[in-house]
């Protein structure tokens, strides 16, 4: 056999897969203890990239902190799910949709207001792009100069590169309306177009991880959209991630995450939203709050 013949990668053994297990978790949140393949599958495309054929020795070059920190975030970008597409879920987008025509109908913004939304686990950019035109859709409808920005955040560098620049496949991009293509994407090639400049600008593309919350910027927002993020994560880790989102909403906000995504969760300042075909919940004003209090 040639030095260059393909080498299927060692099985993981029980006690490595529960080591690696509880390192992803504890830095990341991502629970794999369902998924054994796929973070298998990424260990050993990592390893075969740096020429390493040993479990053991590779886990102790990233566990090292900080001289692994380098090589631990190119490992995350190989693992983290990046499964995703234009105007997926389309009861979510829909929901968001309404509650922002009624936000324009319950309040005036006018030139100087901004309309916050925030993408959370972006990956290559579809989901915060689909929320970006859906917004501005809504805004000129209702014919305001309120400025639109959306924050988009994701633990893979990779992922948000691929973001930042926009540029899609022509199979991507023909699974949407024709009018939303023709507004907001030009061709480039036969077969790749770009997010048009005019919307690319409304969108900031940050690295975060969900456990450091703390650490992203502290921007109150109207939209949070949590999709298909959460699933990989163990419940009490959700309701961490869910409290901590639903400090950075407006008083009356959005946040919509997964159907059934999450089970249980409860806040103090949260209420469901009122459309039961998605998973969603409005922040109590305070004006809500001292009413449901007698004040």
């Amino acid at each position: 056999m040639s030095r260059w013949s393909y080498q299927a990668p060692l099985e993981l053994s029980d006690e490595q897969y529960a080591r690696w297990q509880t390192l992803l978790e504890l830095r990341t949140g991502i629970c794999f203890l369902q998924h054994k393949s796929i973070l298998q599958k990424g260990l050993s495309q990592r390893m075969r990239e740096v020429g390493c054929e040993d479990y053991e020795e590779y886990f102790q070059q990233v566990s090292r902190i900080p001289e692994g920190l380098i090589e631990w975030t190119q490992l995350v970008d190989r693992i983290s799910v990046k499964e995703t597409s234009f105007y997926r879920e389309s009861h979510s987008y829909g929901a968001v949709q309404k509650y922002l025509m009624t936000l324009f109908e319950l309040e005036s913004r006018s030139k100087g207001d901004t309309l916050d939304l925030w993408s959370v686990g972006c990956s290559t950019g579809e989901e915060a792009y689909s929320l970006a035109m859906l917004a501005n859709e809504v805004l000129d409808y209702v014919s305001t100069e309120c400025f639109l920005g959306v924050m988009a955040t994701d633990i893979s560098q990779s992922a948000l590169a691929v973001a930042r620049l926009g540029k899609y496949s022509a199979r991507k991009v023909d699974s949407l309306p024709p009018s939303l293509k023709h507004k907001y994407f030009t061709g480039i090639t036969e077969n790749q177009y770009q997010v048009v400049a005019k919307l690319r600008q409304r969108l900031a593309f940050v690295q975060g991880n969900l456990l450091e919350l703390d650490k992203i910027p502290q921007l109150a927002m109207d939209v949070i959209y949590c999709q298909n993020v959460l699933v990989y994560f163990r419940r009490d880790r959700q309701w961490q991630v869910l409290n901590g989102l639903a400090e950075h909403l407006k008083p009356g906000g959005l946040l919509v995450i997964g159907p059934g995504e999450v089970v249980g969760w409860q806040h103090p300042k949260m209420q469901r939203y009122k459309d039961t075909a998605v998973q969603a919940y409005i922040k109590i004003s305070l004006k809500s709050q001292r009413a449901k209090n007698g004040a």
